[in-house]
C-alpha cells in the first residue's frame, strides 16, 4: 500500500469517527427534554432537536430547521407565523438574529404569544457557531407569581396589623400621658427643672408624679415591671395607687406612702404571699417638699437619687427592695428616709435605672452611676435646664449605635428656690 493510499485510509477513518460521534451526539440531543438549536459560523442551521420543534410549535419536517438552512430564513418564517408576537417582521428577525451575529451570550424568560413562558439561553461557541437552549418554565413562573401574590397579600395584612398595633400603642400613649402631671405642674411648684422621659417603645413602664397637698408637695418617679404596653398598664395602676396613698397617708411622709403603695399593689395584683407565677411591682422614689419647714424628705425603694449640695453631686441610697412584689418582704424597717435642709439640697435628681443600664462606649458597658454623677457634676454652675441637656448629650455620645435597652427617665429640680 502506497503512502498516499495510507493517508486516504486515515482520513476516511477519521471521517467515520467524526460521523459516529456526530450521530451519537444528535441521538443524545433528541432524547433530552431541553430544546436545542445549533447554528454554525456561517449562520446556517446545524441541528434542531424534536423538543425545540415542539416547544416552538414547528412541524417535525419543517424545511427551515434542516441542516444547512440559513438561520435568518428560519427566523423570518417564525416571525411571519406570529411566534415572536406582533411587530414588523424585519425588525423581529433582526432582534433575534443579533445575539448570534454579535456572539453575545444571553439568558432570559420569554412569554409565548399563545401563553406560557420559555426560558431561552444563547451561548457563543469557540468554533464560531452558536447554540440556543429552550426550557418550558410556565409552571415555575406561575408558582413564583403565586408566591409573589401571597407575599404581597401577607405584606398588606402585616402592614394593616402593624398599623392597628401602632394605633393601639399610640392610644395607650395618650392614656399614659393623661395620668402623668402636666409640665405646668412642675413649672408652678418646682420652678426651674428638667425632665428626660424616653420610653424604649412609644409607651413604657416609667412614670412620674406630682401632687400638691396642704402639708407639702410630693414629687416622685417610678419604674414598673416591664416596658411597652405591659409596662404602661402597670404605670396606670401604680400612678393611681401613689396618688391615693399620698391623699390617705401622705402627711406621714414618703415612707408611710410607700408602705401604703406596697400593700395596695400586692392586693390589686393578688400577690400577697405569692411564691409562684409572675411577680410584678415597681421601684419608687418619693420626695416631699415642705416649704414651711424649709426641708425635703426623701425615700427610695429599689432606686437611687442624687442631690447637688455645695456644688457637688452626692448619691442618696435607697432600699434594695421594690414595692408590691409577692416574693419580697418590704417593711418600714427596710425603707429609710433622708431629710435635707434647703441649704443642703440645691438640686435633686430622681432617676430610673434605664440610664444606668444603657449600653455604650467601645465595649458596650452600661452608662453607670459614675458617668451620671460626672455628667451632672460638670455642669453644676449652669442653669438646671442646661445641665439636663448636657446630660442627654453625654448619654447619646456614649450610647453611639447601641439601641436603647430600657425606659429612661431622669427628673431634676430645684426644690426650695428663694
Amino acid at each position: 500500500m502506497t503512502q498516499s493510499e495510507q493517508e486516504n485510509n486515515h482520513r476516511e477513518a477519521g471521517r467515520r469517527d467524526e460521523d459516529h460521534i456526530s450521530a451519537t451526539l444528535r441521538e443524545a440531543a433528541c432524547e433530552i427534554d431541553q430544546g436545542l438549536l445549533v447554528i454554525d459560523a456561517d449562520m446556517n442551521v446545524v441541528f434542531a432537536n424534536p423538543p425545540y420543534l415542539k416547544m416552538n410549535e414547528l412541524p417535525v419536517d419543517c424545511p427551515f430547521t434542516q441542516e444547512g438552512q440559513p438561520f435568518e430564513r428560519l427566523l423570518d418564517f417564525m416571525a411571519q407565523e406570529g411566534k415572536f408576537g406582533p411587530g414588523d417582521t424585519a425588525v423581529l428577525v433582526a432582534q433575534h438574529l443579533k445575539p448570534a451575529q454579535e456572539r453575545t451570550n444571553f439568558d432570559l424568560d420569554r412569554t409565548q404569544p399563545k401563553g406560557g413562558v420559555m426560558h431561552v439561553t444563547g451561548v457563543a461557541l469557540k468554533n464560531g457557531g452558536y447554540v440556543y437552549t429552550f426550557n418550558d418554565v410556565t409552571d415555575r413562573v406561575a408558582e413564583q407569581q403565586r408566591l409573589d401574590r401571597l407575599v404581597q397579600e401577607q405584606t398588606i395584612e402585616l402592614q394593616e396589623a402593624n398599623k392597628q398595633l401602632t394605633d393601639g400603642i399610640e392610644y395607650a400613649r395618650l392614656i399614659q400621658t393623661g395620668i402623668l402631671p402636666n409640665r405646668s405642674f412642675f413649672e408652678t411648684h418646682l420652678g426651674d427643672h428638667f425632665l428626660l422621659f424616653r420610653p424604649v417603645d412609644i409607651v413604657g413602664g416609667d412614670f412620674y408624679i406630682g401632687v400638691r397637698t396642704d402639708f407639702g408637695i410630693y414629687v416622685g418617679l417610678g419604674d414598673c415591671t416591664g416596658h411597652g404596653i405591659p409596662g404602661a398598664m402597670m404605670t396606670m395602676m401604680a400612678a393611681s395607687v401613689c396618688r391615693r396613698a399620698i391623699n390617705d397617708t401622705g402627711v406621714g411622709g414618703p415612707v408611710a406612702v410607700m408602705m401604703a403603695v406596697d400593700r395596695i399593689v400586692r392586693t390589686n395584683l393578688h400577690q400577697t404571699g405569692a411564691q409562684v407565677g409572675p411577680d410584678n411591682g415597681l421601684e419608687l422614689t418619693l420626695c416631699l417638699i415642705e416649704p414651711e419647714f424649709k426641708r425635703i424628705r426623701l425615700a427610695s425603694a429599689g432606686l437611687e437619687s442624687f442631690v447637688q449640695s455645695k456644688g457637688k453631686i452626692e448619691r442618696i441610697r435607697g432600699s434594695k427592695l421594690g414595692l408590691g412584689y409577692g416574693r419580697q418582704a418590704t417593711s418600714a424597717a427596710t425603707l429609710q428616709e433622708t431629710v435635707l435642709s434647703a441649704k443642703e439640697a440645691e438640686r435633686i435628681f430622681l432617676s430610673s435605672d434605664g440610664i444606668l443600664d444603657q449600653s455604650g462606649g467601645e465595649k458596650g458597658f452600661g452608662f453607670g452611676r459614675r458617668r451620671l454623677v460626672e455628667a451632672l457634676g460638670e455642669n453644676v454652675e449652669k442653669p438646671i435646664e442646661d445641665q439636663g441637656q448636657a446630660l442627654l448629650q453625654t448619654l447619646e455620645s456614649y450610647r453611639g449605635n447601641y439601641p436603647q435597652r430600657d425606659d429612661l427617665t431622669v427628673l431634676g429640680f430645684c426644690p426650695l428656690q428663694p
